[in-house]
């Protein structure tokens, strides 16, 4: 599935963000996931999410599903430690 196609559906299904979370198995991982599908509908796609993108979706993530979003450094840190790359 293309990653537009794939955030329209996370947008368009009531409990999208519930179940990203539940499948990622974190917000860390959902947010790197979420991150990098938006990385790859830019002008110019990248893979590799930037630390202020991964933030920014798991602030979006934390918004839908009513949770708490850990600090930058925190965040970054647990993605590299599940081999998730961020820039």
């Amino acid at each position: 599935m293309a990653p537009i196609e794939w955030l329209n559906g996370l947008m368009e299904q009531r409990d999208g963000f519930f179940r990203l979370l539940e499948e990622a198995g974190g917000l860390p991982a959902a947010a790197w996931r979420l991150a990098r599908a938006r990385c790859q509908t830019w002008e110019v796609p990248t893979d590799v999410p930037s630390r202020g993108d991964v933030v920014a979706a798991a602030r979006m993530i934390a918004r839908r599903v009513g949770t708490t979003v850990p600090a930058s450094a925190v965040l970054t840190a647990e993605c590299e430690a599940m081999g998730l790359l961020v820039v």
